[in-house]
């Protein structure tokens, strides 16, 4: 373990949403926020899309109770996703695109190469919570020149991501990285608000990108912390450019990494608090 002693967690963070309600509508039924709508298990034999929203005081809840789904999209605000199996999703296993979506406690396994990235999750839109997902077997065919991660965000086409939660997660055997985030403000981004206010925190990180298993463009005031990096790389974590504010503390740094955080670009040094980095 290396870095800066226990401090204060980022104030502004959204908290997770509390457990679902009791009472369950079915599929089939159109939810009001609050509502719970309850998958039986099984298996869909379509990708399943969320469009239907519910507030910032009452989220809809999507339960799936270990349903397996060719892949989840999301296109709302302030829902939760919960309990879902998505394998044989196209491209990526669940995309988020939405204002307090929380991704959590869902299985990611065989993604299919279609001629896109392969990804395990995408999210986009404030107050994103990745929470407790388990990712694995995430290649299902040739994935060609496919980059291959398990968490990615990007604002190429949509502002930035901001008060953003990634905590819990386990991405096992990931061809690159554990976490790929660029913001707004990148080399073809949007250029639309801010990707600030992250908490990266007790995930464990088994990802063989040769340079990093970490890598944050243009994100700013993250913290990563308690985090188990057992891959491999040059470096555990990559600050490129305006990618200031990040403190790194009390990471577990696996033997296959050169050291534990690199700057890819001076940038970055500004207000960092953590392990020399070079």
């Amino acid at each position: 373990t290396s870095g800066t002693p226990h401090g204060a967690l980022p104030s502004g963070l959204p908290s997770p949403p509390p457990p679902a309600p009791e009472r369950c509508l079915s599929p089939d039924e159109t939810p009001a926020p609050g509502d719970a709508v309850c998958f039986p298990g099984g298996e869909l034999d379509q990708e399943l899309e969320i469009t239907t929203s519910g507030t910032a005081d009452a989220p809809v809840y999507y339960r799936g109770n270990g349903t397996v789904v060719p892949g989840i999209r999301v296109k709302a605000d302030n829902v939760v996703v919960e309990g879902f199996v998505s394998k044989g999703a196209k491209s990526t296993g669940i995309v988020a695109n939405g204002e307090n979506v929380t991704v959590r406690d869902n299985e990611i396994t065989q993604v299919e190469y279609d001629g896109d990235d392969v990804d395990a999750i995408r999210f986009f839109g404030d107050g994103a919570q990745i929470l407790n997902n388990r990712v694995y077997d995430l290649e299902a065919n040739d994935i060609e020149d496919s980059h291959v991660d398990c968490i990615q965000t990007f604002a190429v086409e949509l502002p930035g991501s901001s008060n953003v939660v990634i905590q819990g997660n386990r991405c096992e055997g990931i061809r690159a990285q554990c976490l790929m985030a660029e913001g707004p403000n990148d080399e073809g981004g949007s250029g639309e608000g801010v990707s600030r206010n992250w908490l990266f925190d007790g995930n464990y990180c088994d990802a063989h990108a040769d340079a990093q298993s970490v890598a944050l463009e243009d994100i700013q005031d993250v913290t990563i912390s308690n985090n188990e990096m057992v891959g491999e790389g040059n470096k555990a974590f990559a600050l490129g450019m305006n990618s200031t504010g990040v403190v790194v503390r009390d990471n577990r740094i696996g033997p296959d990494y050169g050291r534990e955080v690199g700057f890819d670009d001076p940038s970055a040094a500004q207000g960092y608090q953590g392990p020399p980095a070079e």
